[in-house]
């Protein structure tokens, strides 16, 4: 096992951390630890990476190439999910200013897609996904795993709104109450 500290400032022009540093660290990555802070006005993000070396002393240099990716053990439906959360997941780390995998690990993404949990609760149960992560993130992950998507090739159907009852982390909520318009008196 082996630890790397990563220091990576903020790109004024992009707004974002860069991710080039990362490309140096070699092998399967165990955890990452965040830290931000300033320095010199400029935020800085420093990353403590615990990582197994891809080789090392008296261990064989791997010859087949890249570990398989956590997409290749997945099913297609599964895959497909997989696709979109990662997408989601890109969207989310550019606009927070983070490399992708601080948000969420491929294997995290990987198991979100496998299991598709319905609450905040069920992503717990996922190795990585704590009370803060399921609670910062819970919202938009379940909406896309429990959105509905239309076939290649088709418009996707307005959509109504409807008052429902239904779950949130276990909890039974009321069904919504849906008021009519006030009316408008007609002008003279």
């Amino acid at each position: 096992m082996k630890l790397s500290l990563v220091t990576l400032a903020l790109d004024p022009t992009s707004g974002a951390f860069p991710s080039s540093p990362l490309e140096g660290i070699d092998g399967e990555v165990i955890s990452v630890v965040e830290h931000f802070f300033h320095h010199g006005g400029l935020p800085h993000l420093l990353l403590v990476v615990h990582h197994r070396p891809a080789s090392g002393p008296g261990r064989p240099k791997k010859t087949r190439g890249r570990p398989p990716s956590p997409r290749d053990e997945l099913a297609e439906p599964e895959r497909e999910l997989f696709d979109r959360l990662r997408a989601w997941r890109a969207g989310r780390a550019q606009a927070d200013g983070v490399p992708p995998y601080v948000l969420l690990t491929n294997r995290q993404l990987a198991d979100l897609a496998r299991t598709r949990p319905a609450t905040r609760k069920g992503m717990r149960d996922i190795d990585g996904i704590g009370e803060a992560k399921a609670n910062k993130l819970g919202a938009e992950v379940l909406a896309v795993i429990h959105a509905e998507v239309a076939p290649a090739g088709t418009a996707p159907e307005e959509e109504t709104p409807v008052a429902t009852s239904g779950s949130v982390d276990g909890e039974e909520t009321p069904p919504a109450e849906v008021a009519a318009p006030p009316e408008v008196p007609d002008a003279p």
